[in-house]
């Protein structure tokens, strides 16, 4: 089926179905595990703890969660997100709770020992003011003493190896990116990539939408933590193994603790 994107909504709101799954089919859960490993060790989480999964997409990151016996609820707002991961999580250790959530308005008190942000799930709006009242949720929802765990993009890291426009093929897709960083978009520098997919053999147009992400610094991620009542903690990572971060980092791993 073919989707187009409606120019009157919100990117987020069209951009995140079937077919962008098969687009970033790449990020599988194999290297999920391997991440979700990561985070449990970063954070000191074992059997037993709770965890959510804030923007869990079709819950890859969720299922590594719940594989290492923790008692997993994972958000997000599109409804083909989550019914892809309720479609692939039935038999797992706790079985996770998955609901369809608006992440600025969630409902949670004091019920997780942590939280995560994974794979760039703020900055869509390109308002700060609606990731601060992300963060002041996931900070409404930890436990006193609970991590919250964000990994963005390295702002710096992006500005230096943005990639104009490429083409892939994926399965019967060939796919284009075209990227460009908008500087002067309200909110803030923000990074847009236009994504169009045809079918690979009849050339018949598949799907056509736009990402838009709010480019945030680590002072920006800081500033706005420390504004909704989280504390960040330790050294910033350049990803969720512990590489050091710096100009050339790929990412922005950020830890942060409700006091």
């Amino acid at each position: 089926m073919q989707q187009v994107s409606t120019p009157d909504a919100p990117w987020y709101t069209q951009a995140f179905d079937r077919n962008w799954l098969k687009i970033y089919a790449h990020r599988d859960d194999e290297s999920a595990d391997r991440e979700a490993e990561a985070v449990v060790g970063l954070l000191g989480l074992g059997v037993g703890d709770t965890i959510l999964d804030v923007g869990c997409g079709a819950g890859r990151h969720a299922r590594g969660f719940a594989r290492r016996g923790l008692r997993v609820t994972g958000i997000d707002l599109s409804k083909d997100m989550i019914d892809e991961a309720r479609e692939k999580s039935p038999f797992l250790p706790g079985k996770p709770n998955y609901m369809r959530w608006d992440a600025r308005k969630m409902p949670f008190h004091n019920q997780f020992d942590a939280a995560v942000s994974m794979f760039t799930s703020i900055g869509y709006t390109g308002r700060a003011s609606d990731d601060y009242e992300i963060f002041s949720g996931v900070r409404r929802g930890l436990k006193r003493g609970g991590y919250y765990l964000i990994d963005f993009l390295n702002e710096a890291h992006v500005r230096a190896n943005l990639v104009p426009e490429d083409e892939k093929t994926i399965d019967t897709l060939r796919v284009t990116f075209k990227r460009h960083i908008a500087e002067h978009a309200t909110g803030g520098p923000t990074v847009i990539k236009d994504i169009e997919a045809v079918d690979a053999r009849s050339g018949r147009p598949e799907a056509r939408f736009q990402e838009r992400v709010r480019l945030y610094t680590l002072e920006d991620i800081d500033r706005l933590l420390g504004e909704a009542g989280l504390e960040p903690e330790g050294e910033p990572l350049g990803d969720v193994f512990g590489a050091t971060f710096d100009e050339s980092a790929d990412r922005l791993v950020r830890i942060a603790r409700r006091p």
